[in-house]
């Protein structure tokens, strides 16, 4: 490749990693050290910013926070990007500290035309999110739990934390971070109790990474959840409408087993704690979230119990 293709190659290589050697560049791209050292020059003058270190250990990283090298794109490209901007408006999205300000910098790089077109598609188009009689309202559920960047930006380090509720501190392996019905949860494994817990981020009062001495292996705990994991106790299957109700709010944890090669017929198992009764309740409520496709096959007793019950409350008030 020529030296201009060779350079938004490696630009988009080096903001990739958080730590770069000079030896990789020079095996990634088949050049010497010193074209590689002049490659990165020419990086640094464009903007990217850079830091080196020195010694056995040396090399480069990308500083944090810093302003990022300059990005062209075409029409098209801009409106994708403006249009999945606005389908995350009332989401909750991490990161995001002014929505405003990031909507101002996208069309301040359009052109007139451009920015008339931006703005006729932020009034014409409406997302699930968003407010039909006000499409530019942000409402209050737009922002995140103040515990969500933290917490991801810890991830990004260890996934081994200590994460501080009002109630208990637990030292835990996050899985995921996931959002159900405009909240975000943990899900982690518990490395005390050896077990799985959700914890909702917006109870988080404080977050720690467990000490590097104290650090697991990722051997050591992927075979504690292989001989901790619960049989599935719960099942269900799945027509296609309630697939589609599935795919606008999936399971956190478990994961469709389509059953013909057009995916119209689904089956799900996954494990349900019967004595934890959020869990009794958010479950309820999915379930009847997905309405008349969705069949129960299996349950645990207390389950089926609340959700004859709530649907007896429902039924009771229907007007006669």
């Amino acid at each position: 490749m020529n030296r201009t293709d060779r350079i938004n190659t490696m630009m988009r290589y080096i903001n990739n990693r958080q730590y770069f050697t000079i030896r990789e560049l020079t095996t990634q791209f088949h050049i010497s050290r010193s074209t590689a050292i002049r490659d990165l020059n020419t990086i640094q003058e464009l903007g990217m910013p850079l830091t080196a270190s020195v010694g056995r250990d040396g090399g480069y990283a990308v500083l944090q926070n810093q302003l990022l090298p300059a990005v062209q794109f075409n029409s098209e490209e801009l409106k994708a990007l403006f249009v999945s901007f606005l389908a995350t408006l009332n989401t909750q999205l991490p990161y995001l500290q002014n929505r405003n300000t990031l909507t101002e910098k996208l069309v301040a790089i359009a052109s007139q035309t451009q920015q008339d077109d931006l703005l006729t598609l932020q009034e014409l188009l409406v997302f699930d999110h968003t407010n039909p009689r006000n499409p530019k309202l942000t409402e209050l559920t737009d922002y995140a739990p103040p515990f969500l960047k933290p917490l991801l930006n810890a991830c990004l380090t260890s996934r081994q934390l200590i994460l501080t509720t009002a109630k208990q501190n637990q030292t835990v392996w996050v899985r995921h971070v996931f959002s159900r019905q405009n909240q975000w949860y943990v899900d982690a494994w518990d490395l005390q109790r050896q077990r799985f817990t959700q914890i909702a981020v917006a109870q988080l009062t404080q977050i720690t990474p467990v000490a590097k001495e104290q650090v697991l292996q990722p051997a050591e705990i992927e075979a504690a959840i292989k001989r901790a994991q619960p049989q599935p106790n719960v099942s269900l299957t799945l027509d296609a409408s309630a697939i589609k109700q599935f795919h606008q709010h999936p399971h956190p944890t478990a994961a469709l087993q389509y059953q013909d090669a057009f995916q119209q017929t689904a089956v799900l198992d996954c494990y349900l704690d019967p004595t934890v009764t959020q869990q009794l309740i958010d479950f309820s409520r999915w379930t009847l979230y997905l309405g008349a496709g969705a069949r129960i096959t299996r349950a645990p007793a207390p389950l089926i119990t609340y959700l004859k019950e709530s649907i007896h409350r429902l039924l009771a008030q229907l007007p006669q």
